[in-house]
C-alpha cells in the first residue's frame, strides 16, 4: 500500500489527535479539516518527517518574513496556495495575514478567505486584474506589486530578475510542492471554515473583534447594494 493510501498507525493517530489539540490552544480553534490535513501530512512524512518538514517551513518563513513583513508573508503564502488550487492553505494563510494587519493597524485586509474564494473560477488574466483591484489602495502598493509579479512568474509571463522575485518564486514552488498533503481537503473547505495556521489565531479576543468588524463590513456592503 502506498503512503498516500496507507492507514495511520495507532501511534500516528494519537499523535495527530494530540497535535490538533495543541494547535487549538496555541494558534486558534481547529476543525475537522485541520485534523484531515494533519493526518494526511503524517501519512506522507511519518512523525519524524513531520517534525523535519515543520522545521523547514519555519526556516523558510524566517527567511522571507524580513523581506515581505509579517502580514504580507502570510498573504503571499495564501496566494501561492490559491495558485496551487488549495483553499485550505489559501484561505488559512490569507486569514492569518488579515488578522495580523487588523491587530497592527485596525484595518480590514482586502485579501481574505471570502474575497479569494471567487477567484477559483476566474481565468489567469481575470485573477491578476481582480487582485490588482482589491489591492488598489496606496497602503497595499508593495503587496500589489509582489502579488502581481508572483502570479506572472507562476504562469510563465515573467522571469525572476531580482532577489525579491526569486523569493516570490521560491514561495510559490514550496507551497505547490507541500500542498500534496492538503489539496484534497483544500478543495472541500469553504471560507467560513478557514482557520489560521499562525499564532495570531490563538488570540481569541482579537479574532472575535475581527469577525465582528467583518460582519459589519458585509452588512454595510449588503445595505449599499
Amino acid at each position: 500500500m502506498s503512503a498516500a493510501h496507507r492507514e495511520l498507525t495507532v501511534f500516528e493517530r494519537l499523535f495527530v489527535r494530540a497535535l490538533v489539540g495543541l494547535m487549538s490552544r496555541v494558534i486558534g480553534d481547529k476543525n475537522h479539516h485541520d485534523y484531515a490535513v494533519a493526518a494526511e501530512t503524517v501519512r506522507h512524512f511519518g512523525v519524524r518527517g513531520f517534525f523535519r518538514y515543520m522545521k523547514f517551513v519555519s526556516k523558510f518563513v524566517q527567511q522571507i518574513e524580513p523581506v515581505f513583513g509579517e502580514a504580507n508573508t502570510q498573504t503571499l503564502i495564501g496566494v501561492s496556495s490559491f495558485l496551487a488550487g488549495c483553499g485550505y492553505c489559501g484561505y488559512g494563510h490569507a486569514l492569518a495575514g488579515a488578522l495580523i494587519l487588523f491587530r497592527d493597524t485596525g484595518k480590514l485586509h482586502p485579501l481574505h478567505p471570502h474575497s479569494i474564494a471567487p477567484l477559483f473560477d476566474f481565468e489567469d488574466q481575470e485573477v491578476i486584474e481582480r487582485l490588482d483591484e482589491l489591492l488598489a489602495e496606496p497602503d497595499y502598493a508593495d503587496l500589489r506589486r509582489q502579488v502581481n509579479r508572483m502570479y506572472r512568474i507562476y504562469i510563465g509571463e515573467l522571469d525572476p530578475s531580482t532577489e525579491e522575485d526569486r523569493l516570490l518564486k521560491a514561495t510559490v514552488d514550496f507551497w505547490c510542492w507541500t500542498l500534496e498533503c492538503s489539496i484534497v481537503e483544500g478543495v472541500k473547505i469553504t471560507p467560513d471554515d478557514s482557520t489560521s495556521p499562525h499564532p495570531v489565531g490563538g488570540d481569541r479576543k482579537l479574532v472575535a473583534r475581527y469577525q465582528k468588524a467583518r460582519a459589519a463590513e458585509r452588512a454595510a456592503l449588503t445595505a449599499s447594494a
